[in-house]
């Protein structure tokens, strides 16, 4: 039946004409609506040439008659599948219906919204919808009135359950926001697109901005992250002005600095770290005190802050005003507070402090970076009528591309990773596609393209046509290091590359970018290799490999990694980031055995330790508080101590806060609990612990399940996901 509907909704997806490419060896489709086409054909043509002329790829442009995502997702597939010039990515130009899915946050960096809520909340737009072919999914209906281009899907248990996009893909969605017609930005933006083929420049400036909060403000990663830039891109070592830093601590309001430096017009990359929300960058708070008065404002502002949170999630302003004071604040220092004149200038503060959609227009913020790459929540939410990934792109500047999420993002991820391969000029989807989430998503041209810098390799070409084991032969070469780590990457699951290569370079490579590529191709692999490799990187001089180490210890669990956790815990100088995830991951290990090790570890650095009895008691506190925090919530589940709603509250939180060594017991319960919505929700936690050391007891667990009869057919479909997420190379 699902192929019989995917064959009667294809012809909604018309081919109107191919370029003049038929020497490519590769394709790239253009998915256009037909109202954008009628409005911007000369553009959309121009466009098309250009990546013919200049890229070597042989155009399709596709005319979405009907806006349905499933005849879309079929005529990509079959151009993916060409005999002739494949495609190797796509462009979704105006309003092509988005994909909203849902039962794949596992599939995510950081989102994990109950799905009871709102599900125009709790869905993922993504386009992975469209460029994975190897997932599936079931159609769950479209969105109403204004949201109409808006669909939802259920990932299926039929399909993969692990990301592996076959093709790139890049949005370019303007809307009418900002008194500006849609088709008016297309036209402008689709003209600086092509114009920047026709004249392309070399990737030569990088600017680096550290907002408040970012990576729990550690210097050791900020400063190790200009080590990685360095092995990335090599040759900026001679270029001159080719990093700029910025923090938010630099100026009381970093606002304007900030601005000006996205308007350079030589600037090529922007990595902009910091949080944000679909029409904000958060760049910084209300500034730190440095006198007494100072102080004084400062108190008296998170004052009136603290009261209009207390009025926002429902108290009285009588009631706010006493829990302050109970704060030991003075009821003179916020008498002020609520009233009109007071409320503004706080208004104005606020916006002092970070970029909103209001900042953007031809005579306030129009960024001229050609690409940006938004560590930060739900700034590319291209979904929405606007956000601030589309803002930077539909301005009169030279911004080209924005790379963000459509929801929350991750801090603990790597957000540089392969970027020198845009020095050498690679389309910047491919950078998208091998640095995937689902949420993660190229807005603008994603065969965007720096000129290659010279002596670079044919990056394009190998991308789209070498096999892995072309890829393997450049290993210890000469290549650059990203090329050496996209080899890793490529045969992350090729036996021919063994684990005791991967280790080889885990522990001997001078360059941390491969260290850490072949540190998450032995996550893949799992088993005794990868328990050694986390001990290992725990150990290592590059900040975020150890950070890495540490939160693959705290899922995994493995009694053996304990020592070098209880060694960082103890360690004087662990970065601030490195420090505050060892001592989150003790709630998922056995307290007697943390105390061990860490007792043993504390005598290693007795004599040279400052007020050691302190110290040890202090951590010893620590060790207590922190060890089987979820030991008693998870044990009142098991005993049938929580029922209903409660129990599928519990169920959900166990996504997360499952230590490994409690699985096997969870996993006993499920094999014989008899509440079916129960038995599946708890299936589905036990999903997100596929590199625990106790995951063959998930796995034993999903085979039975599956084999049962017995259980509904929900169940088994979920056992058939969990195994699939848990083994992803079987």
């Amino acid at each position: 039946m699902k192929k019989a509907l995917l064959y009667l909704l294809f012809p909604a997806a018309t081919l109107l004409f191919n370029s003049c490419g038929g020497n490519s060896q590769r394709g790239f489709a253009i998915v256009i609506d037909p109202q954008s086409l009628q409005e911007a054909k000369a553009e959309v043509e121009a466009y098309a040439q250009s990546i013919e002329q200049c890229q070597g790829l042989k155009v399709y442009t596709l005319v979405d008659e009907w806006g349905v995502p499933d005849s879309l997702r079929a005529r990509l597939h079959a151009l993916y599948n060409n005999k002739v010039a494949p495609i190797v990515g796509a462009v979704f130009i105006g309003d092509i219906p988005v994909p909203m899915v849902r039962d794949a946050q596992h599939m995510t960096s950081a989102f994990k919204m109950d799905q009871k809520m709102d599900r125009r909340d709790s869905s993922v737009p993504s386009d992975r919808f469209y460029d994975d072919f190897d997932l599936q999914f079931q159609p769950l209906g479209q969105d109403t009135a204004e949201w109409s281009h808006l669909f939802y899907y259920s990932l299926s248990a039929e399909g993969a359950q692990r990301l592996e996009p076959d093709i790139f893909t890049g949005r370019i969605r303007p809307t009418d926001v900002g008194g500006t017609s849609r088709y008016e930005k297309l036209r402008a933006y689709l003209k600086k697109a092509t114009d920047f083929k026709r004249k392309p420049q070399e990737f030569q400036s990088m600017l680096v901005f550290n907002g408040n909060g970012s990576l729990s403000e550690s210097n050791v990663a900020h400063i190790d992250e200009f080590r990685g830039l360095m092995e990335h891109l090599p040759h900026f070592s001679q270029l001159p002005e080719s990093f700029s830093y910025m923090e938010y601590t630099e100026e009381p309001y970093i606002e304007h600095k900030l601005m000006n430096e996205l308007m350079r017009p030589d600037l090529g990359v922007a990595m902009l770290h910091h949080h944000g929300d679909f029409d904000t960058q958060y760049l910084s708070n209300y500034p730190k005190p440095r006198t007494l008065a100072e102080a004084i404002e400062y108190i008296r502002y998170q004052a009136r802050e603290y009261r209009r949170t207390y009025i926002r999630r429902g108290s009285t302003p009588q009631e706010a005003m006493k829990r302050i004071r109970q704060m030991g604040v003075p009821a003179d220092w916020v008498k002020d507070a609520g009233e009109t004149e007071r409320e503004r200038q706080d208004s104005i503060l606020v916006e002092q402090t970070n970029i909103t959609l209001d900042d953007f227009g031809p005579d306030a913020l129009h960024p001229n970076v050609r690409v940006s790459i938004f560590d930060a929540c739900y700034n590319g939410a291209f979904q929405n009528d606007d956000c601030i990934a589309n803002e930077y792109i539909f301005q009169p500047g030279g911004a080209l591309v924005g790379l963000g999420g459509s929801v929350n993002v991750l801090q603990d991820k790597w957000p540089d990773r392969f970027l020198g391969l845009l020095a050498e000029g690679m389309m910047v989807g491919y950078l998208a596609q091998h640095t995937t989430y689902l949420e993660w998503h190229v807005i603008g041209d994603p065969t965007f393209a720096f000129a290659p810098h010279k002596g670079s390799a044919d990056i394009n070409t190998m991308m789209g046509t070498w096999n892995r084991d072309q890829w393997l032969s450049i290993l210890n070469t000469e290549a650059s290091v990203d090329d050496q780590a996209m080899a890793i990457f490529k045969n992350a699951a090729n036996p021919k590359l063994s684990d005791s290569q991967l280790m080889d370079v885990l522990r001997e490579s001078p360059y941390a970018m491969l260290r850490l590529e072949a540190f998450a191709a032995l996550k893949l692999r799992g088993g005794d290799a990868f328990v050694e490799a986390m001990q290992i990187a725990s150990q290592d001089n590059y900040e975020l490999l150890q950070r890495f180490a540490v939160n693959e210890m705290q899922t995994n669990g493995d009694p053996r990694i304990v020592p070098s956790m209880a060694r960082l815990l103890v360690k004087n100088n662990a970065s601030a980031r490195v420090r505050f995830n060892a001592t989150m991951s003790m709630q998922f290990l056995p307290e007697e055995e943390v105390k061990a090790a860490v007792e043993k570890e504390l005598e290693v650095v007795k004599s040279n330790t400052i007020d050691y009895d302190t110290f040890r008691e202090k951590l010893m506190k620590e060790v207590e508080k922190n060890c089987g925090t979820w030991d008693e919530d998870i044990d009142e589940l098991l005993n049938d101590s929580l029922q209903g709603k409660k129990a599928l509250r519990q169920a959900n939180f166990m996504r997360i806060y499952t230590p490994a060594y409690k699985i096997p017991a969870v996993c006993q319960y499920v094999s014989t609990c008899q509440n079916d919505t129960l038995q599946h929700d708890l299936l589905e936690a036990l999903g997100w612990h596929g590199t625990a050391y106790t995951s063959e007891d998930i796995a034993s667990l999903c085979h039975a399940l599956m084999a049962d009869e017995a259980e509904t057919p929900a169940v088994r479909a979920e056992a058939q996901k969990t195994l699939k997420r848990i083994r992803p190379l079987e």
